[in-house]
């Protein structure tokens, strides 16, 4: 079905960039480009992308760290305050100049010369359905109900054929395992012969995700390697993110006409990236659930960093759109909304990005901007003209949020102590660090239980009978996360990734020291997720996922 053309070559220019030695000082010193530091007559140098989510590294008050999400670099160590480390950048001393070479990577990626009619059709949100004359594939779709715990909600409707159309594709793309692209209960009626495409992640965490939902036809695609579907003229490839972060985006040709998909992924491929017709990725920002729900700040500086994060994300499309210079732009892959009145917070102050506000940039650049609010069906037809329509049939009628939620409430009340013990005891995860929990109501108020648990050598888990305050006031350093009580006992009971809590509003946090441990959230949300990983702990009565009780009582 897909034959492999063998991996992408390149092409590279090479800039250098010379710094003269005697502007450099003992110690830290900042170009435009680079991070120095001197220690003597050594030299290590870093570039300022932050590996975090790629923005730029700062010097402030003695302090290397990015604005965005506040990490902090050590540059005498090479390593972020969490222990992660940076690589160096080659450099060469040479008639009293240090220079470093820059390389601009542009891929050569095999296309057809053929000129093709295409039709993409935006769905909702990062739903996508992209077809020719003889293909036809769809990408991450989200058609119905929440995702992420209920804390995210889709802002507009869905066709009312979706099923009918989705399962007429050749395959779908999944680009991760995030509930708003790997969406449980849309793909619950999918027919499980359909091929559906993951990025080939160390993790396996998409791969795994899929399989979890009963499908077989997996197939996981090689970063940067060129694929043809079976033999028409569509050839693609998936390119991973270029941070820490399993994501992924999508580029491909159909004969002359070539599209790239960056989705959400941060930094794409390290953009070396190829020109195309079509360039298409999220936009609108707000799609975490940091600074809001991060108690070491008052909620005066996480209103002013949801700002900075929204700029931050404009940028970065920017950056994208300069780079590549597409004859298109398409955001999408950020129509979602808050709704629930339990997230007030976030609907009052979670701020997004608009389509509007890329109108000045794709002007400057002479890019057609596509706003799928105002038109959803674009055609390019292979003697180079372009239309565009809005969808004029009938829409999907989708359950209300209420009863979402008192049904979700309903189906995670029981506590089971021995799973969530066995839970953290097999999680394999041993970095030091201690987290606790405390399980709240809506309004985050402890109502239920708190318990700790320490990632040792072997792993310790304690239920705290005393207050919770005299534990933590005698620690020095821990997570603790209050999270509303069904949304953790979904995420564990079902093994899926926590980023569901954290990015879907459901939890609270304080952090002792104020660093991201990234390890922690990597490791709960790529590496411990999926029922391949249980070891038949209990038998939880609810330990069948939301999405799936849904599907087969309420929609049958």
């Amino acid at each position: 079905m897909f034959v492999d053309l063998g991996k992408i070559k390149y092409t590279s220019k090479s800039k250098k960039i010379a710094v003269d030695l005697n502007s450099i000082k003992e110690g830290v010193n900042f170009t435009e480009e680079f991070i120095i530091f001197k220690e003597t007559d050594k030299f290590s140098i870093y570039d300022r992308i932050c590996d975090h989510n790629s923005g730029k590294l700062i010097s402030k008050n003695g302090r290397t760290f990015c604005p965005m999400h506040n990490w902090e670099f050590i540059p005498e160590t090479g390593t972020y305050k969490n222990g992660l480390v940076k690589k160096k950048k080659d450099f060469e001393i040479k008639k009293n100049h240090l220079t470093v070479e820059n390389k601009d990577f542009q891929p050569e990626i095999k296309c057809f010369d053929k000129d093709l009619n295409i039709k993409i059709r935006y769905i909702n949100h990062a739903f996508l359905i992209i077809e020719s004359n003889d293909f036809k594939f769809a990408t991450d779709p989200w058609a119905l109900g929440p995702a992420f715990n209920t804390g995210w909600w889709l802002k507009h409707k869905t066709i009312k054929n979706w099923k009918e159309e989705l399962n007429s594709c050749d395959f779908i793309y999944i680009s991760h395992n995030h509930p708003d692209h790997c969406h449980e209960l849309t793909l619950s009626y999918i027919n499980r012969d359909i091929p559906i495409v993951v990025p080939n992640f160390i993790t396996d965490s998409t791969g795994l995700l899929i399989k979890d939902f009963g499908f077989e036809k997996i197939h996981k695609m090689n970063f940067e390697q060129q694929y043809q579907f079976k033999n028409t003229d569509l050839i693609f490839t998936i390119f991973k993110s270029g941070d820490l972060r399993d994501d992924s985006g999508f580029y491909f040709s159909a004969g002359n006409f070539k599209g790239l998909l960056t989705v959400d992924a941060n930094n794409l491929n390290f953009l070396k990236l190829p020109k195309v017709d079509l360039f298409a990725s999220s936009f609108a920002g707000g799609a975490h659930g940091y600074p809001l729900n991060c108690e070491n700040y008052n909620l005066k500086d996480r209103i002013k960093m949801v700002q900075i994060d929204k700029t931050f994300i404009k940028r970065t499309k920017f950056k994208y759109i300069e780079r590549i210079k597409p004859s298109y732009f398409l955001p999408y892959a950020g129509f979602f909304k808050e709704k629930l009145k339990r997230d007030n917070i976030y609907i009052k102050y979670n701020k997004k990005n608009d389509t509007k506000d890329y109108v000045d940039i794709c002007k400057k650049y002479n890019v057609n901007l596509l706003d799928p609010e105002k038109k959803d069906v674009f055609e390019f037809s292979k003697n180079k003209k372009f239309k565009s329509s809005k969808y004029k049939g009938k829409y999907f009628k989708d359950f209300s949020s209420k009863t979402y939620l008192n049904y979700y409430l309903k189906k995670y009340q029981d506590i089971d102590l021995e799973y969530i013990e066995n839970y953290f005891s097999n999680c394999n995860f041993h970095d030091g660090s201690k987290l606790y929990i405390s399980l709240t109501n809506d309004d985050f108020e402890v109502k239920n239980l708190n318990f700790k648990v320490e990632f040792s050598e072997k792993i310790k888990f304690f239920v705290l009978e005393k207050n919770l305050s005299n534990h933590l006031n005698d620690d020095t350093n821990y997570l603790h996360l209050k999270i509303r009580k069904e949304s953790f006992l979904n995420t564990i009971y079902n093994k899926r990734s926590w980023e569901d809590i954290s990015i879907g509003f459901q939890n609270r946090q304080y952090r002792k020291p104020n660093i991201y441990n990234s390890k922690f959230w990597f490791h709960f949300s790529n590496i411990y997720v999926s029922k391949k990983y249980v070891k038949s702990q209990t038998n939880c009565s609810a330990c069948i996922s939301l999405n799936q009780d849904i599907h087969n009582i309420m929609f049958k």
